[in-house]
Order: C-alpha cells, then structure tokens, then sequence
C-alpha cells in the first residue's frame, strides 16, 4: 500500500469499541473514496500487551504533497468521533443500506517493540 494517512487511538470503554471503529473508518472512507480513490483498513494492535487501533487511509492523494487532504481527511474523522454513539451508529446504517458504500473488517495483528526503529537511534 502508498504512503497515507495514520490514526491511532485507543478507547475508552471496549464496550461498543470494535462497531465504533468500523463506523468511524467506513463513513470517513466513503465520504473521501468519490473523490480521492481512497482504500482504508482498520487494525486492531496488541502491544506489550496494551491494545489499541490503527486506522490507515491511502491511495493516490493521501502522500506528502497533500497536506489538504491528509488535514481533511482528520478533521472528518474528528468530527465523526465527536458524535454520540446512537448518532453515529444512526448515521453509519443508514449509509451502509446505500449501494455505494464499501465496508472493511478489523485485523488482529501483534507488534513488538523494535528499538532499531526508534528515531532516538538515528541520532548515534
């Protein structure tokens, strides 16, 4: 996948966590895909046994010429975020029931922590 755009977050109740993403991710995605030919995936992270989610947005605008799009595509995903569950839930069946609109499933995946990979290193 290009280069994009990386949200990650972590929740405060699981509760309703795993419906909340997919929500917030496929009503930001299609909201951009008419326009930007955008692809997006939705990972749920375990790390050193804390677990959070990373949402990345890509396609062929989202790289660092787009700076608009990348602040854009943010601000959505902001504002989405801010609504009450109810709403948002209300808002996301709605257009799921419309036949343009594209969904994505959560990845589990495991990541270990690579100090190599640490911007501290580079400095030596």
């Amino acid at each position: 996948m290009e280069k994009g755009i990386e949200i990650a977050f972590q929740l405060n109740s699981d509760s309703e966590g795993t419906k909340t993403v997919l929500a917030l991710a496929d009503l930001t995605g299609n909201y951009f895909l008419r326009n930007l030919d955008l692809d997006w995936r939705v990972f749920h992270v375990t790390l050193d046994g804390q677990k959070y989610f990373r949402v990345l947005f890509t396609g062929r605008k989202t790289g660092a010429l787009h700076p608009e799009v990348h602040r854009e595509i943010r601000e959505k995903f902001d504002s989405m975020s801010r609504l009450p569950y109810p709403e948002l839930m209300r808002l996301y069946d709605k257009e799921a029931k419309s036949g343009n609109f594209r969904k994505c499933t959560i990845k589990e995946i495991q990541e270990e922590y690579d100090l190599w990979q640490d911007k501290f290193w580079q400095y030596f």
